[in-house]
């Protein structure tokens, strides 16, 4: 959508603002179920479907209402484990309707592991399309072999 203003008897169209990504790492769109839990207490609290995932935060779907500022015990039911992945403490940092979005503040290695196999296994091509890709191939036409070489 694009803004307009009239300025003195001409009508000038601007394209609309984006907001900055903060995203501290790569999403990827999943659809998987999850529980959320009081941090303080183990007794199950509400369900959900999060839509895409990090391993820094994702954002989920509920029909159980989250505060902005609150926190929450995360366990995502990834699929081909027998267990849920536990985020020890997750905060909800934006609320849009029924959706969510939230930042994993404790995940133990272990866990952390499983989360990153999950995602590894999750991304393809066609997740990364139109996004920077992580890597490049560098040819320098030069006697070197070509090689790879992070992006910024």
């Amino acid at each position: 959508m694009t803004g307009r203003r009239l300025t003195g008897k001409r009508v000038t169209t601007h394209p609309p603002v984006q907001a900055p990504d903060r995203r501290a790492a790569q999403r990827v769109p999943v659809q998987i179920m999850v529980r959320f839990s009081a941090t303080d207490s183990f007794q199950h609290v509400g369900d959900g479907v999060a839509l895409d995932l990090s391993e820094s935060g994702c954002k989920l779907c509920s029909t159980q209402v989250l505060l902005i500022g609150s926190f929450w015990d995360l366990y995502l039911t990834i699929p081909e484990t027998s267990r849920p992945v536990l985020i020890s403490e997750v905060r909800v940092v934006w609320v849009a309707g029924n959706e969510y979005g939230v930042e994993f503040l404790r995940v133990t290695a272990r866990e952390r592991t499983r989360l990153r196999h999950f995602l590894w296994r999750q991304m393809t091509r066609s997740t990364l399309k139109g996004e920077l890709p992580l890597f490049t191939l560098v040819d320098h036409s030069s006697p070197q072999r070509p090689h790879l070489k992070s992006l910024p």
